[in-house]
């Protein structure tokens, strides 16, 4: 869109100081936008698909019109699911409206994705087809699957965040053709107001800086470790004390989930491409991996272990250490940090 905008300006000034008029809406192109991320872990898969447009007028206006952004029955959109050389299936997307898109320059709350529930095979490679029946333009991509992964550390269920000494690590090995991990710690507890007796179960994620392996073989140690006083020091800094709260551990299920998510190659390169720029030259270079369109098809993995539990020592310094015990209490009533 910012490349658009910076062409029909600098045609605008070009036509301002010549006696030629030039219509800068002659001569229309299509250009498509297309957006999916495969992930075999999820139940369904999704593209989205837009397109871009220049037309008389405000822009932004021209943004709100949602024809203006969408194709309605054009498209096919189509999974190639190949393996060993050889095509295994074809599975043709159907339109979803299910899904409503936020408020925000472009149209909305309608938007139109292309959704399949086909059973995904990380063993096979995946290409997309879209064809505009209208035009006969032709869209195309490719990617191979993220493969499922080893988490080697914690070796137990149950955490220690009390050790002074050695830090805490968590530690996996990369997955075939999964280039960028981000790792998230999951902390459950519950909020009970004091007046109404009524329960919460609240989630609080901490989120750790990704990471990117130095190929796509997989079979890399990789790992992220802190101290255990920094999980208290950052439920401190994000649960506000109130009074009129009392807050603690859920007696069944886990107080703690590791969150893992890792995408592909080229998501990772999109990703680096698409970081704000630090440096004199602000404009960024344009990625894409597909052909006749612009955007991005790649893959991601979602991997979730749960079940892990707060040590004794570890839950005691919850209620009554230096950095919670005004956070959170003890709902045992023969606990020193009882609640009140």
């Amino acid at each position: 869109m910012k490349k658009l905008q910076y062409l029909i300006l600098t045609l605008v000034v070009f036509s301002a100081s010549c006696s030629t008029d030039l219509n800068v809406l002659d001569d229309y192109k299509e250009t498509a936008i297309v957006y999916g991320l495969l992930n075999q872990s999820d139940t369904a898969q999704y593209i989205k698909i837009n397109k871009a447009f220049l037309g008389p007028g405000n822009a932004l206006e021209i943004a709100q019109v949602f024809d203006s952004i969408s194709y309605r029955n054009q498209l096919t959109v189509q999974l190639e699911q190949w393996k060993n050389g050889s095509k295994i299936n074809t599975f043709t997307l159907t339109k979803d409206s299910s899904i409503a898109k936020p408020a925000g320059i472009f149209s909305s709350p309608k938007q139109i994705l292309y959704k399949t529930k086909a059973a995904l095979d990380q063993a096979s490679e995946y290409n997309l087809i879209i064809t505009n029946n209208t035009t006969n333009n032709v869209i195309t991509g490719s990617t191979k699957l993220v493969n499922d992964f080893t988490v080697t550390k914690p070796f137990s269920s149950s955490l220690n965040f009390t050790n002074t000494v050695t830090k805490f690590k968590i530690e996996w090995t990369s997955s075939p053709h999964g280039k960028v991990y981000g790792v998230t710690l999951r902390f459950h507890y519950l909020e009970e107001d004091k007046v109404s007796s009524v329960v919460t179960p609240k989630t609080l994620d901490w989120v750790f800086g990704n990471q990117t392996t130095l190929s796509t073989q997989g079979g890399e140690v990789m790992f992220v470790e802190f101290m255990g006083e920094a999980f208290y020091q950052y439920l401190q800094s994000r649960i506000p004390v109130d009074n009129n709260v009392k807050r603690y551990l859920p007696s069944s299920g886990p107080h703690v989930d590791l969150i893992f998510s890792v995408g592909a190659e080229d998501l990772s390169t999109y990703i680096a491409v698409s970081q704000p720029s630090t440096g004199i030259i602000q404009e960024k270079p344009q990625y894409t991996n597909l052909k006749n369109g612009f955007g991005l098809f790649s893959s991601r993995y979602t991997k979730i272990k749960t079940g892990y539990q707060l040590t004794l020592t570890s839950t005691d310094s919850l209620y009554g250490g230096l950095f919670t015990r005004n956070i959170f209490c003890d709902p045992n009533t023969l606990s020193p940090f009882h609640c009140n």
